[in-house]
């Protein structure tokens, strides 16, 4: 068993350029895997959706919205969320996390690790 302070990872948090967020693997393996992201203040996730999976989000600290797209009818939502909110992304659903507070957004979300790579579409 691997025992990880999370905390301690924002430490080393790398960037992913892709969808423009601070991001470190915490746990899991290729079938569900638990991350650590930072949003930087007035940033955001690139719009992008997965086809397998959901995402499970937890916000840790900070404030921002989620805006969800659903691709069968197009219907859009802006939802507020902040500290001790979590939420499910369902698979082919258009998502982008804004940081809309005043320090960084701080998360943990969990999905597939394939979510990270080849199931990621960039709108």
């Amino acid at each position: 068993m691997n025992i990880v302070n999370w905390l301690a990872n924002l430490e080393r948090i790398d960037y992913d350029d892709v969808v423009g967020i601070k991001i470190a693997k915490l746990a899991g393996d290729a079938n569900f895997s638990t991350y650590l992201t930072a949003i930087d203040l007035g940033k955001s996730v690139s719009p992008h959706y997965h086809k397998n999976g959901d995402e499970h989000y937890h916000i840790i600290r900070g404030r921002g919205e989620i805006t969800l797209t659903n691709l069968d009818s197009m219907e859009i939502t802006t939802i507020a969320i902040d500290e001790q909110s979590s939420f499910t992304v369902p698979e082919n659903t258009l998502h982008q996390l804004k940081n809309s507070g005043d320090e960084p957004l701080i998360l943990m979300f969990s999905c597939p690790e394939s979510h990270l790579d080849e199931d990621r579409f960039l709108l």
